[in-house]
């Protein structure tokens, strides 16, 4: 993609690589400063980054097979540790990571996308496709309201 951000490069990363971005924007003023979450390392997750063209990482997401507790008889495929870099919010980045994510899940033939999203994400999801889905529940880590969201993938 290019724009007045310049041309975005869109690639896979290392778990250990998400982690800065995921502090930076995820933990935020906040007491618990755990950015490392269990299947991180797992062979079977992807880490998908945005650079700038100087290199300088603007967004992350993780990519993990499990399935949605809702429907776990279908293949699913869990986003988690989403973020893009203040200064880009707004711009598209997250669109693209979204997207790249959804190649992804295409590639491997799960049936569906899901994720447990902030509240205050959930119009950027909802404008992406996904569905909220239950109840809303108070995520443990950071203390903020969550809901699950979830896309489904035409086969």
């Amino acid at each position: 993609m290019s724009g007045a951000l310049g041309n975005i490069l869109i690639r896979t990363m290392t778990y250990l690589d998400v982690r800065p971005l995921r502090l930076e924007v995820l933990r935020a003023g906040m007491v618990n400063q755990t950015v490392t979450f269990d299947g991180d390392d797992d062979p079977t997750t992807v880490h998908i980054g945005a650079f700038t063209e100087d290199g300088v990482n603007i967004g992350v997401s993780t990519w993990m097979r499990r399935p949605f507790p809702s429907v776990p008889q279908l293949q699913g495929l869990q986003l988690r540790g989403m973020a893009t870099a203040e200064f880009v919010q707004g711009h598209g980045i997250g669109g693209l990571l979204l997207h790249a994510g959804m190649e992804y899940a295409k590639e491997v033939g799960v049936d569906l996308i899901w994720a447990n999203a902030r509240d205050a994400a959930l119009a950027f999801y909802n404008r992406h496709g996904y569905t909220t889905v239950g109840d809303g529940f108070i995520e443990t880590v950071t203390q903020l309201p969550h809901h699950q969201v979830v896309t489904y993938l035409v086969k």
